[in-house]
């Protein structure tokens, strides 16, 4: 039907699923081709950009003026792009070449594409060349599976658990590069903020604030009130003018907007974490993961809420490791423990033995009251960029890209795995928890669900989980709700409204496996494995778990306690 070229050969042209399920595979190998030719047009793109460097040093006797400025006119003349385009093109063409060489061989391949490329060569831009050598193999490997805003978090992750000192120093000087700017885009302008993470996710509440103050009857769309209230909150108004028309509306003479204050951001952090005692990546809602420094400095002053979780060892729940014995870890994790066990990402005691970290899942069991913030001890760990710490000692940190290859050939071997941990919804549980048979969750299983997914689950989807729907896995039977889908965690995902409505149509499957991995199933035969978002990655192996004993308070003579402090739970 196609002429394709490249030996892909023709295209199918029966119909049907079948037929279509070949034109897919035609897709990939076309895809390949392409991601192959893309990178040998940027490598050329560098080496033309180094000769250019090399005739400089020579021409100014060991000075370079020029800068390879001339290189990148004749690419942006030759290729038609950009200048900004053509700089692009260069300078990963130069570091693929000094300093990415799986990265290279992967591109060469055609296992990447030019967006992911680029994606590891600026994550990883400014990293002390031991850390990079590390993570390299993890950061390739996950780049094969995740899509490009995924893999800019997991990259993120995987520097944080190797080196959190040396990635709380890069944040602190991408920090001095904030700007603001707008440009031209077609007959509109684009208005755009580069902000710290914080104050970026504090101004986003505060523009949909400001949109929430007319009624669910406006005739603006989501994205028209946005923009107003954008507009609104740089002019110093205190609400939104509805444009629903009635004389009854119930936002007339709403209350003004509150002045400016603190953040009103969501980061969840391991307590050790807090106290200094370990140095695991926190994740904050609606960014993604980020330092320990950043994480302290935020929670002195916010409101704590705890969540009690269990870690999982995720090679002994699915199998992949002979052992079946409980690791160190895995006991003492219940509601009555007298220990909290942390992830540092390197530090503690390693195992020799073990080639690799083994990676843990965090399940989420409850949360407790708020509490106000404290003071914290002092970390001891640098964040200033002079003081850049090496990485941590040990092998490197398990990445996502590993765990779902592990988890893909796990499926493989055993065909039982696919139907889910719990095929009937109930989570394990002979009789429904309270909230089990109504269809809406309440506020704490919302809560949990959102802080252990922190997006969409379909593979490759980035839409924050506080903009998802709750999908029950196995369907709720809303006339007999105690045969079907409970309402429980292990049973709810976060899924955004169209990848929420292409699974109410059965035009894809999900079902959830120990520790809230999902895996999916198309009607074209692809399966893809898709792991929880949110602070669930972990390493148990050089794992410091620190012992925090409960305060004892002074019994009275009647045997009660002195304290009036309610239990967290």
């Amino acid at each position: 039907m196609f002429d394709t070229g490249g030996g892909v050969g023709e295209i199918p042209t029966d119909g049907g699923v079948a037929g279509d399920a070949a034109r897919f595979v035609v897709l990939s190998e076309l895809a390949r081709i392409e991601n192959a030719h893309a990178a040998r047009k940027v490598l050329l793109a560098g080496e033309l950009m180094l000769s250019a460097l090399e005739r400089d040093v020579a021409l100014r006797g060991g000075d370079i003026r020029d800068c390879g400025n001339e290189a990148v006119a004749e690419v942006s003349t030759r290729l038609g792009c950009s200048h900004t385009m053509a700089s692009h093109f260069c300078d990963l063409g130069v570091d693929l070449r000094l300093r990415l060489p799986l990265t290279r061989a992967a591109f060469l391949a055609g296992d990447l594409d030019y967006a992911r490329a680029w994606r590891i060569h600026r994550e990883t831009a400014g990293l002390l060349p031991e850390t990079f050598s590390l993570l390299e193999a993890e950061i390739v490997a996950s780049a094969r599976r995740l899509a490009p805003a995924a893999l800019g978090r997991e990259i993120r992750a995987l520097i944080l658990r190797a080196s959190p000192g040396e990635a709380a120093s890069d944040r602190e000087l991408a920090e001095a590069e904030c700007r603001v700017r707008v440009r031209r885009l077609g007959p509109l302008s684009e208005f755009s903020a580069v902000l710290p993470a914080d104050q970026g996710q504090a101004a986003w509440q505060l523009v949909c604030e400001m949109a929430g103050t007319v009624c669910g009857k406006d005739r603006r769309g989501r994205q028209a009130l946005l923009v107003d209230a954008l507009m609104a909150s740089l002019h110093g108004e205190s609400a939104l003018s509805c444009t629903c028309g009635s004389e009854r509306c119930p936002k007339v003479g709403v209350a003004s907007m509150p002045s400016r204050r603190k953040p009103l951001v969501q980061i969840t952090v391991d307590v050790a974490t807090l106290l200094g005692l370990t140095a695991s990546p926190a994740y904050l809602d609606g960014h993604g993961p980020i330092d320990p420094h950043l994480a302290r400095l935020l929670a002195e002053d916010g409101t704590w809420r705890a969540m009690l979780t269990e870690m999982r060892d995720l090679a002994t729940e699915l199998g992949l490791t002979p052992s079946t014995q409980p690791t160190e870890t895995d006991t003492g994790t219940g509601p009555d423990a007298d220990t909290i066990s942390a992830a540092p990402g390197g530090q503690g005691n390693a195992t020799e033995s073990a080639p690799q970290r083994r990676q843990g899942l965090q399940v989420f069991r409850a949360r407790g009251r708020r509490h106000r913030g404290g003071r914290l001890p002092e970390s001891p760990i640098p964040s200033s960029w002079w003081d850049r710490p090496p990485p941590l000692p040990g092998p490197p940190p398990v990445g996502e890209g590993t765990t779902i290859a592990d988890v893909l050939n796990r499926l493989d071997t055993d065909a039982t795995l696919r139907r889910g941990r719990f095929p009937d919804g109930h989570g394990g549980q002979a009789q429904p928890p309270h909230g089990a048979l109504t269809y809406r969750p309440d506020a704490s299983t919302t809560s949990m669900v959102r802080t252990r997914d922190g997006h969409c689950r379909f593979p490759g989807c980035s839409v924050p989980a506080a903009r998802c729907q709750l999908d029950h896995i196995v369907a709720f039977t809303h006339r007999n709700p105690i045969a079907g889908g409970w309402t429980i965690p292990s049973n709810l995902q976060c899924l955004c409204q169209f990848h929420h409505n292409l699974k109410t149509m059965d035009r894809i499957t999900a079902t959830m496996l120990a520790g809230g991995i999902l895996v999916w199933s198309s009607s074209y035969g692809t399966t893809t494995v898709t792991l929880p978002g949110g602070v669930a990655m972990t390493d148990l192996d050089n794992t410091l778990v620190p012992h925090l004993p409960r305060r004892r308070h002074r019994q009275t003579a009647d045997g009660t306690n002195e304290t009036d402090e309610p239990p967290p739970f």
